[in-house]
């Protein structure tokens, strides 16, 4: 089997949402032995920890190039993203192109022109299935050699809804960096360095701050809880606009007396994330935000820490329902119950932090969905009459 050249597309500088798995999957594949190129948006200098390229350096993935691509569509960008893409086609000659995002996959089109080689890959990270507005659906039908999604019912969406044959659309789930959210590795912080108590119940949630993420839920069972339960606090891992902690965290804890149960971690990034998580002794994740792949709760399981979450969306996919963690209707009283039982049982919280760990390790491995990935690669050549061996 011939050593692959892929291009990796991602147009977005952030290191948010889909960015992290797209720089594991690179990675990974890299490690397997493929010749990778991965070309990410220029983000400010001033904010060089939130940008893709400064983190997929640190990973030692060794080829990054830096254009414009942003997120969205923008002419000017468009015509320079072009005029450098189409000279790195000529010198890399990648067999395929992976296209993380839509501008992702317009720009790999437009830089393609009218060859059928590469071919071109879209990634959907989304569960619920692949865009369906006009420029997404006219990408499929004229820029789509296949589609890697992450679940079955994107699948069988991608096929119903847009028409994709069902032979090239791929199912291969995320990757989280299960090194990085090892609870064997040592890392210095602890509870002690967010203001915890050593022997608090430690119920985290970590979120984009703002009103349509429920954070009502999570505070309004804290207050049912809080008068038979003194030991129980609230971790929130997070930031949002201004005025956002206080109209949505603060005001409403002040209004129910629970104040002095939160610690407001704001923004964590590298092991002060992942020493949130070993903070905790479960994760709340009251709702799915923009990313559909529910990251946080896979870097959660990866920790070892189990996840309370409703049950909508990705999320009975991600979670075994008393097995690795537990599902809950969308509503305080649900959490309060099983936030109640858990403090009760803390045998059974334990099991399920391990449940949840053995879990990430078998579904969220990075190499697992390189090679998955690989060979969906291999397949769509053979199937548009290239050789695996030129």
């Amino acid at each position: 089997m011939k050593q692959l050249k892929i291009l990796h597309l991602l147009s977005n500088w952030k290191w948010t949402e889909v960015s992290e798995p797209a720089v594991e999957l690179a990675l990974a594949q890299q490690q397997l032995g493929a010749k990778i190129e991965f070309v990410c948006g220029r983000g400010p200098a001033d904010r060089a920890k939130r940008r893709v390229d400064y983190h997929a350096h640190k990973k030692n993935l060794t080829s990054i190039h830096v254009l414009d691509m942003p997120k969205h569509l923008k002419i000017l960008s468009a015509i320079r993203d072009c005029a450098a893409l189409r000279p790195m086609l000529r010198r890399f000659k990648p067999d395929v192109i992976h296209c993380h995002k839509k501008n992702a996959q317009v720009m790999g089109v437009l830089s393609r022109g009218v060859s059928k080689r590469p071919l071109i890959v879209r990634a959907c990270y989304d569960s619920e299935g692949p865009p369906r507005d006009l420029r997404s659906r006219l990408m499929y039908k004229v820029g789509t050699d296949g589609m890697v999604v992450i679940n079955e019912r994107s699948r069988q969406r991608a096929v119903a809804r847009h028409g994709i044959l069902i032979e090239t659309v791929q199912v291969v789930e995320p990757g989280i960096d299960l090194d990085r959210f090892s609870p064997r590795r040592h890392i210095s912080e602890t509870r002690a360095s967010f203001g915890l108590k050593q022997d608090a119940f430690v119920v985290g949630v970590v979120t984009r701050i703002r009103a349509s993420r429920r954070l009502d839920i999570p505070l309004k069972a804290l207050h049912a809880l809080a008068p038979s339960y003194p030991q129980l606090q609230m971790l929130l891992v997070g930031r949002g606009r201004e005025g956002a902690v206080e109209n949505v965290v603060a005001k409403p804890a002040r209004t129910l007396n629970i104040f002095d149960r939160i610690v407001l971690a704001g923004y964590c990034e590298e092991d002060r994330l992942v020493a949130a998580y070993r903070a905790m002794d479960l994760l709340v994740y009251p709702i799915p935000g923009s990313d559909k792949s529910c990251r946080t709760v896979r870097e959660a399981m990866a920790a070892g820490v189990p996840v309370i979450a409703p049950a909508i969306g990705f999320l009975p996919e991600l979670i075994e329902d008393h097995s690795t963690g537990r599902l809950m209707a969308l509503a305080w009283e649900s959490l309060a119950k099983i936030l109640e039982e858990l403090i009760l049982d803390r045998d059974q919280l334990l099991e399920m932090g391990q449940r949840s760990l053995q879990t990430a390790i078998r579904r969220f491995s990075p190499v697992l969905q390189a090679e998955r990935t690989l060979y969906f690669y291999h397949k769509l050549l053979v199937n548009a009459g290239y050789s695996q061996n030129n």
